[in-house]
């Protein structure tokens, strides 16, 4: 990929911009000083020309000229990815993002940051006009997107409590009346999946991009004392970390398995059958070593499982006895796994229900409930009952009953660092490494987040609700 700039003054036949010339003169009416993406073959790029052709007249010559890098930058990054802007995802554009402004050996500064975003911003906004795509690949939450700047003072953290996290899932997600009955008047859809999803969240600290792209194969039908899972394409940075899931978590994951997701399975055989030819067909799915072996437009890959990429997660089918079936765990009405705007949807929805219907058992709370604020209450959960484990082995020590502490046990047994190791946050990561850590924290999280969750469903209970949103 190559930029140059209009300029009349340029030597047509100059020997080493001889290409560079031939567009010059077969762009006539294109302004001076104007950006000229070009590919490899010196054809100039779409929808970039259009684009700086419509700018162009309204903008400065030098303020064109750095759009112009910025352009460059962000279209060779998306190259290096494999697309390009009309196909990049949400998770491109926060790889690059992050790419500018923390992985990048001098981070660009913010008044950079927001010059690059008019770009990023104008090209899409371009491309929602003239209908080549239907909306922007990142979802706006306020002021918040893919292309805005992260927020470096301290969060707004907003727990909920055990008595708000029980009246969202059931309320909420699960369309129950306060009084614990079925709500004929409730047309939410799936609420064993939307259940599901909110536990994984709140019980492992999952990000929604994490959990919501979960291979079923990721997570054994049964485990009396919870399991591991291996996370790092689908983490932020792709960054590596295990997650500890509760016995009680894979139960919920379980009754939806049962009834919704098998009966979106049956009904999409036949659409996802119609649809191979755009989806990653799975070969070989060999559990035990986890590695994965398919097919997608006439290629074949290998993965290992938690290398996987994202894209390739929510396209990926395997054939069985009946037909293809997704490997995605959470799955929509079409067979493949829902977005994260569609689960985005069903927490505005349950939000709106629950703080209607029951406010005094919020606790008089007025913000919706987002996939993060379900995170937020794992960490915030997790770190009192670690402080609590701390202070009492302080309390032994002083009465004598323990040795003194080393410095590894300080450092182990420390409640944020714990914390800060689960939640897969970046520092000081390489100390974390390289310490084996004296509490059993899957125990730990087992024994915190059992009584989180909804014990007295039966699977019963559950398929009567697959029942009623059918």
């Amino acid at each position: 990929m190559h930029l140059r700039f209009i300029d009349r003054g340029l030597p047509v036949g100059a020997a080493h911009d001889f290409l560079t010339g031939k567009v010059y003169s077969s762009a006539g009416s294109l302004p001076e000083g104007m950006p000229l993406l070009l590919d490899e073959r010196w054809r100039p790029l779409e929808p970039w020309l259009t684009y700086f052709r419509i700018i162009s007249a309204s903008t400065g010559k030098s303020t064109m000229r750095n759009y112009g890098y910025d352009a460059l930058r962000f279209a060779s990054f998306l190259e290096s990815r494999g697309t390009d802007v009309v196909h990049a995802s949400s998770e491109d554009i926060v790889a690059y993002r992050e790419s500018r402004l923390v992985g990048a050996e001098r981070p660009v500064s913010s008044a950079t940051w927001k010059r690059e975003v008019v770009v990023i911003r104008g090209i899409y906004r371009m491309l929602v006009q003239t209908g080549e795509i239907q909306r922007e690949p990142w979802i706006t939450i306020g002021r918040t997107s893919a292309v805005s700047r992260p927020w470096h003072s301290e969060p707004d953290i907003r727990p909920l409590t055990q008595t708000q996290w029980g009246v969202f899932r059931d309320v909420g997600l699960a369309g129950y009346t306060t009084n614990g009955e079925l709500d004929p008047s409730w047309r939410g859809r799936a609420p064993m999946r939307s259940k599901a999803g909110a536990q994984l969240a709140v019980s492992t600290g999952m990000r929604l991009a994490e959990f919501s792209t979960l291979l079923e194969v990721e997570l054994p039908r049964s485990s009396g004392s919870g399991m591991s899972i291996l996370l790092e394409a689908c983490a932020k940075y792709q960054k590596r970390r295990r997650v500890h899931v509760p016995s009680a978590t894979l139960r919920a994951v379980n009754l939806y398995r049962q009834t919704e997701r098998r009966s979106v399975v049956d009904a999409s055989r036949k659409t996802l059958w119609s649809r191979r030819s755009e989806l990653f067909v799975v070969e070989e799915l060999d559990e035990s070593a986890g590695i994965v072996r398919g097919r997608l437009d006439g290629r074949r890959s290998t993965w290992h499982l938690h290398l996987m990429p994202p894209h390739l997660r929510r396209i990926a089918v395997i054939e069985r006895d009946r037909g293809l079936e997704a490997l995605g765990l959470f799955i929509g009405r079409g067979g493949l796994p829902i977005s994260l705007r569609a689960w985005h949807a069903t927490f505005e929805v349950a939000s709106r229900r629950v703080l209607e219907l029951a406010p005094d058992e919020m606790g008089g709370r007025r913000s919706r409930i987002t996939p993060h604020d379900l995170r937020h209450t794992f960490a915030v959960v997790l770190l009192k009952a670690l402080t609590d484990i701390a202070l009492a082995r302080e309390s032994e020590r002083r009465a004598g009953n323990l040795g003194p502490a080393t410095l590894s046990e300080h450092i182990s047994i420390n409640p944020r660092l714990t914390v800060q190791r689960l939640l897969g946050h970046s520092n000081p990561s390489t100390t974390m490494v390289y310490l084996r850590y004296i509490e059993d924290t899957d125990a730990l999280i087992q024994d915190v987040f059992d009584s989180w969750n909804d014990e007295s469903l039966t699977f019963a209970d559950a398929v009567l609700s697959d029942r009623r949103t059918q």
